[in-house]
């Protein structure tokens, strides 16, 4: 795929979420904003209605003495759930975003250790929020009565809301990290934080007028690039609120673009090849692919009509997938641009509102995450990639020793391992998982575990680490039996010889059932 330069896109810019609310509900009033299913039913909210609806939320926060005071939300993602994030920021108080998924024990920890006073839940979670040990109670169901009470209030004249001066530079949302391999810390993010990073990534990549989110949106990641990013175009957004309903609720919505994570990119991408090989069908669409490819360098690009089987598999219309979270098979980005689907990835982390950097839409290259949005600088410093700008968070929230620890000057310190070449960004691994040999060499697990994955297609999910002085591959094959097992390892030996001796697998394992993931689905390492 050939890198083509151009002018970066011309978008709005802002300084705080309640201005951006505000310009989407004027500019875009009567627009589709959000829509869903719900027992079968369909439901819709224009941006007219949402902005209304944030207002009113907002004006009954302010009015119940609600004052820098940090407001939970915990539930699956939903209308209520959005139009809670942007009335709790936009009336001057703290967000504090819950993972649904959260055990009891844990969801006591994070309230007391984030200072939350309040949550507001969806009534699935009630349960949960009552044994969380939360002084006060919003119950979702209630919202619709609750905010009917505070357009009472405006609609008498108070301007409480719209009176609200807000600090661009202090802390709105309060997000608790993954915690993959540590304890979780509260990332401290401002309004200018999470706006600039919109703005920045909206200038880079050009999103059309319709999306779908699926990712959860309690991540920083699903929030910005499945929610702020398509509103700042006015896109028409449609509420996944379940993986067990995605694909239907795709071949409902017919969007034009998806944010998500690898392994579902992954998982839509190996569908297609199923289904391809079980037709019959996968020789001749490799035929048409050449085909295909030579057309397009002669500026004749046919794949959408060509493929137009495959696309229709995502509902006919979709362009996008913006990848995140984790290392992408190549195969995938460079499959699904075949079959007329662009898939850019991205590189990002919570403490940078979360996204660094991006392929465009006509300037990308598969290997890379991309390029470094404007107004973000980075460096790489001993091999780890560094970042400066607007898009850092504030610190760690009652963490001042991590806050410290987290930053080289003005340079925060990603813990991620990467090169810059060509204005592109790439990223090899994280250093707390670098494996260090006897001999002083350094091993990037996760540059073997991509080409473990590359090449060997009945490995579905792999961890890569040392032990008893052995680089040993932990593997999980779906329904691997014996011969299968013998296969995989066979093959893991024979990509040995074409690694250098101290890269080489030494020792495999297989384990019966998949890794523990995050919600984010990456994979929990020990």
């Amino acid at each position: 795929m050939k890198n083509k330069n151009y002018p970066l896109y011309d978008v709005p810019e802002f300084i705080d979420l309640k201005e951006f609310v505000e310009y989407c509900g004027i500019n875009y009033a009567d627009r589709t904003a959000f829509c869903w299913l719900k027992k079968k039913q369909d439901f819709s909210k224009t941006y007219k209605d949402f902005k209304e609806d944030v207002e009113a939320l907002g004006t009954y926060f302010i009015l119940h003495g609600y004052n820098r005071t940090h407001i939970a939300v915990l539930g699956e993602n939903s209308y209520e759930w959005i139009v809670t994030y942007f009335a709790t920021v936009n009336s001057n108080n703290v967000i504090v975003p819950l993972d649904k998924e959260a055990s009891i024990d844990d969801l006591k920890y994070l309230i007391e250790k984030s200072d939350t006073s309040v949550i507001v839940c969806s009534d699935d979670y009630l349960e949960e929020a009552e044994a969380s040990g939360c002084p006060t109670i919003i119950n979702m169901k209630d919202l619709v009565a609750i905010i009917n009470e505070g357009k009472a209030f405006i609609s008498r004249g108070n301007k409480s809301y719209r009176d609200m001066a807000i600090d661009e530079n202090a802390m709105c949302t309060l997000v608790y990290t993954s915690g993959t391999t540590s304890e979780p810390k509260g990332v401290m993010l401002s309004h200018l934080n999470i706006i600039f990073d919109t703005v920045a990534t909206s200038k880079s990549v050009l999103i059309p007028d319709s999306a779908l989110v699926m990712l959860p949106i309690h991540h920083t990641y699903g929030f910005v690039a499945s929610l702020t990013i398509p509103m700042l175009v006015g896109s028409s957004i449609f509420i996944n609120s379940s993986m067990r309903n995605l694909m239907s609720d795709i071949n409902f919505a017919k969007p034009k673009y998806i944010a998500c994570v690898p392994m579902v990119s992954e998982a839509f991408y190996k569908k297609v090849q199923e289904n391809l090989k079980s037709t019959g069908k996968d020789e001749l669409i490799k035929k048409l692919v050449k085909i295909s490819r030579v057309l397009c360098k002669c500026g004749v690009d046919l794949r959408r009509k060509l493929f137009k089987k495959v696309i229709d598999a995502f509902g006919g219309n979709l362009e996008i997938l913006v990848i995140g979270g984790a290392p992408i098979n190549e195969n995938c980005v460079v499959g699904f641009h075949d079959f007329g689907v662009n898939v850019l990835c991205g590189y990002g982390i919570t403490e940078c509102s979360p996204i660094v950097s991006t392929m465009r839409n006509e300037h990308y290259e598969p290997k890379s995450v991309g390029v470094v949005h404007p107004g973000v600088e980075v460096r790489i410093k001993d091999g780890e990639v560094q970042v400066k700008g607007n898009i850092v968070f504030n610190g760690y929230y009652k963490n001042e020793a991590a806050t410290r620890e987290a930053f080289d000057g003005e340079w925060f310190k990603t813990g991620d391992l990467g090169t810059y070449e060509n204005d592109m960004l790439y990223i090899n691994g994280r250093i707390k998982n670098l494996i260090i040999l006897p001999n002083g060499k350094n091993v990037s697990p996760e540059e073997l575990e991509q080409k473990l994955a590359d090449y060997i297609s009945d490995i579905n999910e792999v961890i890569v680490y040392e032990k008893d002085g052995l680089i040993t591959a932990e593997i999980y094959c779906e329904a691997a039996e014996e011969t299968k097992k013998e296969k995989v390892e066979k093959k893991v030996f024979e990509l040995n010889k074409t690694l250098p001796t101290y890269k080489q697998i030494g020792k495999v394992v297989f384990r019966d059932e998949e890794f523990p993931k995050t919600t984010t689905k990456k994979i929990k390492r020990r």
